[in-house]
C-alpha cells in the first residue's frame, strides 16, 4: 500500500445541461424550436439549455463546436406533433380536422368527445420526425460523454411530453424557494413568428399545462396585456431592462419582470458564472448573428445561452427596414407623409439600437462582430452598411465599430456555467492512497430551498480534483465515480467529475439516507489515454524511450525544471558535450573509446556557465540529484584499458573492468599524463539515453504545453501503441498529454519532417473516437511546403519550432 496523500476537492451542485436537436430540413422549424424553448421553461437550469439544428445524420462544425465547449449532461430530440399544426399552419389544421369532425365515428360523438379524441389524437401524430442515425448516436457519444445507455438521445420532446427524469419540474419545487416572487409574469400572445422566437428567447413560454401546475402551487400567472407595443417588449427583453410605462397600465416592465418569466424561474437559485481567468466583460465584443435560416436562429441561441453580448438580427426585417427607411428619406426629402414602419420594420431598428447601446455600454467601447451561418463575408460587408443606418445615435461611429467575421472565428471559449447560488465552491480535502479515496465523498446538498423535496428534486455534483483534470470520455466516468456499479450515473464533463443526485433509485424521504456518496479514483495519465483508445482496441504502454524519460524527469525534479535546463542554451550546451566523440572533443571533454561515452570535468562546465564558481554550483546540485556521477579516468597497466571509474568502485585500488586486474592506482594510470588525478563526471545512464534519442525535443514540446495550462497538465510521453497497426514505427506517439482535461498528441523529429510522419495521424482521425484536441508536429529544421499542406489536412494540428521551443 502506498503512502497517503490529501487532495482538494471542489464541489458544486448545479442543475442539468441539455441540448435539444430539431428537425433542420423542417419547413415548420420555428415552431419546433418554440416547442423546445417551452419545455426548456418548465424545469430547472432549462433556460441554459442549447438548441441545436440536425438531419439526424450530422451536425454542422460551428454546432460541434458549441457543443464540445457546453459539455451537455443529456441529449434530447424535439418532434412535432399534428398539435403543432394549430400554430404552424392553421389553416391545415382547421381542414384536418374539419374532415376528422364530419367523418365516422366522430358524427355520434359529443363536442366534447369529439375535442378529447382529437386532441389526443393530434399529440400522438407526429410530423417532420427527428430520428438520430446510429453513426451520429456513435459520434455524439464519443464526442461528448453525455449520460446516456446504448443511445445518445436521453431525452424525447413535444408539445404535449416534456422533460422526464431526472430533470427536475419548477412547478414542483417553486413553493420550496426561499425568494419572493409575488406574480408569475408571462410573455404577451404573439402571432409573429420571429418576434415570438425573440422574445421567447429571453422570457420562455407558460404552457397551458406550465399555467395549471404553477397555479396548484400557489402562485397566481399574469400574461403581459396586448396594449403593451411588440417592440417596446422587444427592447426591455434584449437590451438593458430599464423601467417600461405600458400604455394605459401602470410601470409593469422593470427589474422585477424577467427573473419572474417561465425562463427567470428555471433559473430558481441559480447564478450563473465565467471562469474569472479566462473572462473579461470589458474586452469581449458583442456578437450580431444576421440572418433567417434555422442554423441563425440556433447559433444565436445557443451561444446566448453560453456568452453574455449575443444578438440575433433577421435579414428580413433588416432588409425591410433598410427599404422602408429609404422609401421614408425620399418622401420627407419631397415634402409628402411619411409611412409608418412597420412591426417588423420597428423592430430591427429596435434590434439594432439596443446592440448600440451595449457598446457604448462600461469604461470603455467595445466592438461588434458581424456572423453569419448562411450569409457570405461579401454579404455581411454590404449589410454592416445598412446596419449602420439603422441606428438612433451616431451611425457613422457606430459602423466603425462593426467588423464583418467567420462565423469560424467567434470564440466559444469562455462559457457560462451554472450552480446552485451560495453552493458553488464547497472545498474538501480527502486522503487518497495509491489513487483511491479512503473514505466516500460528503455530497454536497441544495442549501437555497425551504427543503429538498424527494422524489422530485434531482440534481448534479460536479467536482473538480485540484492538479487533476482528466479528459472527457465515454467510460471514464464510472472509473472516477462509481455509484451503484452503474455506467451511467456519472460522466466526465470538460468542467468536472459529474454525478446524479440524490439517487437513482428513490424510497422514503429521509435525504440523509438516501443521498450517494461514491469514493472517488484518480487513475493514473496512462489509465486515462488506454481509456482514450479503449473503445478502437488499443493499448497504450511506455516505451525504452519513455522509460528513460520518466525517470530523467524524476532525477531534474519534475518537467519544469528539465524543460528549463534544455531550453536554456549555457545549460544544454553541457549535455551537448557529453554527447561529443572522439573526434570533435574539446578541452575538459574526456571520450573514452571502449565505453563510448564522454565525461566532462570542472573546466567543460565552467566553458558553457562563464565560470568555476557557477559550474562548481551546478556540478553540487546536479550531483545531489543524481544526474551526474563523480570518478576517474584511470587506465590499466595489463590491458591498457581506459575506462571511467566510480568513486563507489574506489578505494586505494582499483580492477580493470575489462581483464580485472586489481592494482593500486598511482601517476602512471592517470589518463593523458597528468600528473594528479582529475575529476570527471559522468551522465547518467538514463539521461544519456533520453538526450542521446532526442526526446529533450518532446520535453520541451511538454514544457512549452504546461506552460499553457490553467487547471492541469498530465503527461504519457514516448509510449508505445499496442494494436495500432501502421506502416514502419507509427505505434510511437511521442507527445501524449492532457491539458486542462484536453487529449494532446505529437511527433517530435531533430531531422526533417516527413510526408510519412502524417500518416499515423491521419489514421487515428479517421477511427470512430474523438479526435484529439490538438496534434504537434515539432521538429528542429526547416519544414517544406509539401509537409505543411499535408499536416494542414489533419484535424487540430499545429507546428512547432526550433524558435518556440529553445531560447536560441
Amino acid at each position: 500500500m502506498g503512502e497517503p496523500t490529501y487532495q482538494n476537492i471542489t464541489a458544486t451542485v448545479r442543475p442539468p445541461r441539455c441540448a435539444i436537436f430539431i428537425n433542420k430540413n423542417s419547413e415548420y422549424w420555428q415552431t419546433a424550436a418554440n416547442v423546445a424553448i417551452t419545455q426548456a421553461s418548465q424545469v430547472w437550469g432549462g433556460r441554459n439549455f442549447l438548441i441545436v439544428p440536425t438531419d439526424g445524420e450530422k451536425i454542422e462544425d460551428k454546432f460541434w463546436e458549441l457543443l464540445e465547449a457546453y459539455s451537455p449532461d443529456y441529449l434530447a430530440v424535439c418532434d412535432l406533433t399534428f398539435t403543432d399544426f394549430e400554430e404552424a399552419n392553421p389553416d391545415r389544421y382547421a381542414e384536418i380536422k374539419h374532415l376528422h369532425k364530419n367523418g365516422e365515428p366522430a358524427k355520434e360523438w359529443s363536442d366534447a368527445e369529439f375535442e378529447d379524441w382529437f386532441a389526443g389524437s393530434a399529440a400522438q401524430s407526429r410530423i417532420d420526425e427527428l430520428t438520430i442515425s446510429e453513426a451520429l448516436s456513435s459520434e455524439l457519444i464519443y464526442r461528448l460523454s453525455p449520460f446516456h445507455h446504448s443511445d445518445a438521445v436521453d431525452q424525447y420532446l413535444t408539445s404535449t411530453s416534456g422533460f422526464g427524469y431526472p430533470f427536475t419540474k419548477i412547478a414542483k419545487i417553486i413553493s420550496a424557494t426561499t425568494r419572493h416572487i409575488g406574480l408569475v409574469r408571462l410573455p404577451p400572445i404573439i402571432n409573429d413568428s420571429t418576434f415570438k422566437l425573440l422574445i421567447h428567447s429571453e422570457t420562455g413560454v407558460g404552457s397551458r399545462e406550465y399555467i395549471d401546475e404553477i397555479s396548484e402551487a400557489g402562485f397566481t400567472t399574469k400574461r403581459v396585456p396586448d396594449t403593451y407595443k411588440l417592440t417596446n417588449v422587444l427592447t426591455h427583453v434584449q437590451g438593458p431592462q430599464r423601467p417600461f410605462l405600458g400604455e394605459h397600465e401602470e410601470p409593469h416592465l422593470d427589474e422585477s419582470f424577467l427573473p419572474n418569466t417561465p425562463f427567470g424561474l428555471s433559473m430558481l437559485h441559480l447564478g450563473q458564472y465565467y471562469r474569472a481567468d479566462k473572462h473579461r466583460s470589458d474586452k469581449e465584443p458583442v456578437v450580431v448573428v444576421l440572418g433567417d435560416s434555422v442554423e441563425d436562429f440556433c447559433f444565436y441561441y445557443s451561444l446566448s445561452r453560453m456568452h453574455e453580448g449575443i444578438k440575433w438580427l433577421p435579414q428580413a426585417w433588416l432588409r425591410s427596414s433598410t427599404k422602408a427607411r429609404n422609401a421614408a428619406r425620399k418622401r420627407s426629402q419631397q415634402g409628402q407623409e411619411v409611412d409608418p414602419f412597420t412591426l417588423e420594420q420597428q423592430g430591427a431598428r429596435e434590434l439594432v439600437s439596443v446592440v448600440s447601446s451595449l457598446i457604448r455600454y462600461g469604461h470603455s467601447t467595445k466592438s461588434v462582430q458581424l456572423c453569419s451561418m448562411s450569409l457570405s463575408q461579401r454579404q455581411l460587408v454590404a449589410y454592416r452598411t445598412q446596419i449602420g443606418r439603422l441606428t438612433y445615435f451616431e451611425p457613422a461611429r457606430f459602423a466603425s465599430k462593426i467588423e464583418c467575421v467567420p462565423i469560424e472565428s467567434v470564440s466559444t471559449s469562455c462559457v457560462l456555467r451554472v450552480y446552485e447560488t451560495d453552493n458553488y465552491v464547497n472545498h474538501r480535502s480527502m486522503v487518497f492512497v495509491d489513487g483511491k479515496s479512503v473514505s466516500p465523498f460528503d455530497t454536497p446538498k441544495p442549501k437555497s430551498f425551504n427543503e429538498i423535496r424527494l422524489p422530485d428534486h434531482y440534481w448534479l455534483t460536479s467536482l473538480q480534483i485540484e492538479g487533476y483534470q482528466p479528459p472527457s470520455l465515454p467510460t471514464l466516468g464510472p472509473k472516477l465515480a462509481n455509484l451503484h456499479n452503474s455506467t451511467t450515473e456519472s460522466r466526465v464533463a470538460n468542467d468536472g467529475i459529474v454525478y446524479l443526485c440524490p439517487n437513482s433509485m428513490i424510497f422514503g424521504s429521509d435525504l440523509d439516507a438516501i443521498l450517494v456518496r461514491p469514493k472517488i479514483e484518480m487513475p493514473d495519465v496512462l489509465s486515462l489515454i488506454n481509456s482514450y483508445f479503449e473503445s478502437v482496441g488499443i493499448t497504450a504502454k511506455y516505451s525504452d524511450k519513455g522509460k528513460y524519460f520518466n525517470d530523467t524527469i524524476s532525477r531534474f525534479g519534475g518537467l519544469d525544471a528539465l524543460g528549463e535546463f534544455i531550453k536554456t542554451k549555457m545549460t544544454r550546451s553541457i549535455l551537448d558535450k557529453f554527447m561529443q566523440t572522439n573526434k570533435n572533443a574539446e578541452d575538459g571533454v574526456f571520450y573514452v573509446r571502449t565505453d563510448q561515452r564522454s565525461y566532462l570535468d570542472l573546466d567543460a562546465f565552467a566553458d558553457c556557465m562563464g565560470s568555476p564558481q557557477a559550474a562548481a554550483d551546478l556540478i553540487d546540485d546536479m550531483l545531489t540529484k543524481e544526474i551526474i556521477y563523480r570518478g576517474y579516468i584511470l587506465k590499466c597497466e595489463r590491458c591498457s584499458l581506459s575506462s571511467w571509474y566510480s568513486l563507489d568502485a574506489l578505494s586505494s585500488v582499483f580492477s580493470c573492468n575489462r581483464c580485472d586486474f586489481q592494482q593500486q592506482f598511482t601517476q602512471k594510470h592517470w589518463k593523458n599524463g597528468m600528473v594528479e588525478p582529475r575529476w570527471c563526471y559522468k551522465l547518467a545512464e538514463t539521461v544519456y539515453q533520453f538526450y542521446e534519442k532526442n526526446s529533450h525535443l518532446t520535453a520541451q514540446v511538454l514544457y512549452k504545453l504546461k506552460s499553457q495550462s490553467t487547471t492541469a497538465f498530465h503527461f504519457a510521453p514516448e509510449i508505445d501503441l499496442i494494436g495500432f497497426s501502421g506502416p514502419g514505427d507509427s505505434r510511437e506517439m511521442d507527445v501524449a498529454c492532457i491539458l486542462d482535461g484536453q487529449i494532446i498528441f505529437g511527433e517530435c523529429k531533430t531531422e526533417t519532417l516527413k510526408l510519412k510522419d502524417v500518416v499515423k495521424f491521419e489514421q487515428l482521425a479517421q477511427m470512430p473516437m474523438k479526435n484529439p484536441a490538438r496534434v504537434i508536429f515539432a521538429t528542429t529544421k526547416p519544414v517544406s511546403d509539401d509537409f505543411k499542406k499535408r499536416m494542414g489536412q489533419v484535424p487540430n494540428a499545429e507546428l512547432m519550432v526550433r524558435s518556440d521551443l529553445y531560447d536560441d
